[in-house]
């Protein structure tokens, strides 16, 4: 039963991945659709709550908000979507992990980068930005094999 929502959730990620890289928006029409439907799979599934999951979704969605204002837009409408469909599929407890693993990777990628900007020629291009939806997923990814180690492990 558990293909029912990590497989579905790896596609959707991928998706916004791919379309965050290229076009620097993750769509509505997969977010949006993504979080009811891990809301209604964890009905069904019954491996975590439904209150886990719509507590990780409005919970994430809600830091991501913040975080959102706090940085003046420089966190988008559908990354702050995106975090909440992946409290919707990991819950609040996994959820807050993915959220928290996600920023120190970025930042494993954006300081290199920050730093070469200020030795590199102005002929090197080198983005004022970063699509943030590539380290959300690899974030998910590593939790989700994180936990299927430790359930394989203590289970």
């Amino acid at each position: 039963m558990i293909e029912l929502i990590y497989i579905p959730f790896l596609v959707l990620l991928m998706i916004c991945i791919i379309t965050d890289c290229q076009k620097r928006i993750i769509p509505d029409v997969i977010t949006l659709p993504g979080t009811v439907y891990f809301l209604l799979i964890h009905l069904v599934v019954k491996d975590i709550t439904i209150w886990q999951s719509l507590i990780g979704a409005i919970g994430l969605g809600s830091i991501a908000l913040l975080l959102a204002i706090m940085s003046k837009g420089k966190l988008g409408g559908g990354d702050i979507k995106l975090f909440a469909m992946v409290g919707a599929c990991l819950g609040w407890s996994a959820g807050i992990w993915a959220f928290l693993f996600t920023f120190p990777l970025a930042a494993f990628v954006a300081l290199p980068l920050l730093l070469l900007r200020k030795v590199a020629p102005k002929t090197f291009h080198v983005p004022n930005e970063l699509p943030l939806a590539p380290f959300i997923g690899i974030s998910c990814f590593l939790l989700m094999v994180l936990l299927q180690k430790v359930a394989e492990t203590y289970v």
